[in-house]
């Protein structure tokens, strides 16, 4: 009896050990598995890049647009998570036409005491130079609104100041103050935002955006729809990638722009332009006008060209700039957002 038992637990075990056996053998192994996908997309990214090296320049051209449309639809999509971003970007800025078009920069940006480069604008209308130590306003007293902030930003430690938001009046244009701003849906919102002035000044930045005369009239859909969203790629994303930005901001009026009873023009649009110098010494430029009523927050719907702006503020930037350069990167639009 001993022995038959013994027998039979033997039988068993063997039989769980076959079972076991059988189990592994029919488990997928996903190590193998994903090594064999990773040598495959190791050998298709060779093969591309074989391709890329030793073609045509026509055929590199299409295969530099190929890809940058199927890599900036997905960088540019409102469903893109941000930590998966900055990855996108480093794709698409490692693909050589991505930059847009890129003019003679020369020795523009080696004068670290103003964030205009190549000169301050020259205006068609009476403006007041507002300087503060993080940003320049270029004021319009006649309208009581800017013409042109410019603030430059870049990518060193980010420092923090509290702040809570409030609206103070700047001594120097008294008039301007929340009341004369408020209309109906419209309110008076911050045109450089705090976020990227404390992250490069800290709390002289707090002050400074605080102003009123940072402020314009805008509805809380727009300053909390497309401008939020702009602002942030502008001011926050750029500077990372690039190292070192120039922004300028500022509302734009038709000629019919309907106007307050306290004479403060109600904008028909903001326009953004960021200024970038290549590691090369050049220079390129994206421009951006959104209208007040826009609802659209893909900013690709709202590219426009320096030229076009310029008609609008009032305003000609890069004045120092030899006038062909100029006239060039002035008429140019970006097939897309950088």
């Amino acid at each position: 009896m001993a022995n038959r038992s013994a027998k039979n637990k033997t039988k068993k075990k063997r039989s769980a050990q076959g079972k076991a056996t059988s189990k592994s053998r029919n488990r997928p192994n996903h190590s193998h598995w994903l090594r064999k996908l990773l040598v495959r997309l190791s050998i298709a990214i060779l093969a591309i890049g074989g391709i890329y090296y030793f073609s045509s320049f026509e055929i590199r051209a299409k295969m530099e647009r190929v890809a940058s449309s199927a890599i900036n639809s997905s960088r540019t999509h409102g469903a893109m998570p941000a930590l998966v971003a900055p990855i996108f970007d480093s794709l698409y800025d490692a693909i050589p036409s991505s930059g847009g078009m890129v003019v003679e920069g020369g020795e523009l940006g080696r004068d670290l005491e103003t964030p205009f480069l190549a000169g301050m604008p020259n205006s068609r209308i009476p403006i007041r130079p507002l300087l503060q130590p993080s940003y320049i306003n270029l004021f319009n007293e006649r309208s009581q609104q800017t013409a042109c902030i410019a603030i430059r930003l870049d990518d060193t430690k980010r420092k923090k100041a509290d702040t809570d938001g409030s609206l103070q009046i700047d001594a120097r244009i008294p008039r301007l103050s929340p009341q004369t701003m408020t209309i109906g849906e419209w309110l008076p919102q911050p045109i450089a935002p705090a976020k990227a002035l404390i992250g490069q000044h800290g709390e002289r930045g707090a002050i400074d955006a605080k102003l009123a005369t940072n402020y314009a009239p805008m509805t809380e859909a727009y300053a909390d729809g497309v401008w939020k969203k702009v602002m942030h790629e502008f001011t926050q994303r750029y500077p990372k990638r690039f190292g070192e930005v120039w922004v300028y901001l500022g509302p734009a009026y038709l000629p019919e722009s309907s106007n307050f009873g306290s004479a403060i023009s109600l904008p028909d649009a903001f326009y953004i332009i960021a200024f970038d110098l290549t590691d090369e010494g050049g220079l390129r430029a994206l421009a951006l006008l959104i209208p007040t009523d826009a609802e659209s927050e893909n900013l690709n719907d709202y590219l426009s060209s320096i030229a076009e702006i310029e008609k609008l503020a009032g305003l000609q930037f890069l004045p120092e700039l030899d006038f062909s350069i100029r006239d060039t990167i002035g008429d140019y639009v970006s097939p897309t957002v950088w």
